[in-house]
């Protein structure tokens, strides 16, 4: 009976571990970053303050959109870089494709710097090295 509760046991916790895991957490903010996913307040802020927006399109399950998050956009120096000059706006393409479609993004991530006037300045696709991005960005 002792062997019976201790498998219950085990195996219960097993799944609440494994639902716990599969929780869909908010990974939308970047600590340390000064990120929205609010578009219509982004471009408002854009135009207010005078500022680039920097859209990154990225989705779900998407392994290029989690390394740029955790390698290039976690990094110290392009943080102060867009946190002064940018507007960030973080756009998952699956929960608002008609932005998406907008600007013609058809796979993440995906960059899309706007000026202040919403007319295009650059673009990035793809996951670049910490190094090159910083260089694309203080270009802008």
């Amino acid at each position: 009976m002792k062997k019976y509760i201790f498998i219950v046991a085990v195996i219960s916790l097993l799944a609440l571990t494994s639902a716990v895991y599969s929780l869909d957490f908010d990974d939308t903010q970047i600590q340390g970053l000064n990120v929205t996913t609010d578009i219509d307040g982004a471009f408002n802020a854009s135009q207010s303050e005078n500022k680039t927006l920097a859209i990154i399109f990225d989705q779900d399950s998407c392994v290029y959109c989690d390394i740029l998050k955790e390698n290039v956009l976690s990094d110290v120096n392009v943080q102060n870089e867009l946190n002064e000059n940018f507007i960030v706006l973080l756009v998952d393409i699956n929960k608002n494709p008609e932005i998406a479609q907008k600007y013609n993004v058809y796979g993440t991530p995906t960059i899309q710097f706007l000026d202040s006037n919403g007319n295009d300045v650059n673009r990035i696709e793809g996951c670049p090295e910490t190094d090159e991005f910083l260089n694309i960005v203080k270009e802008i």
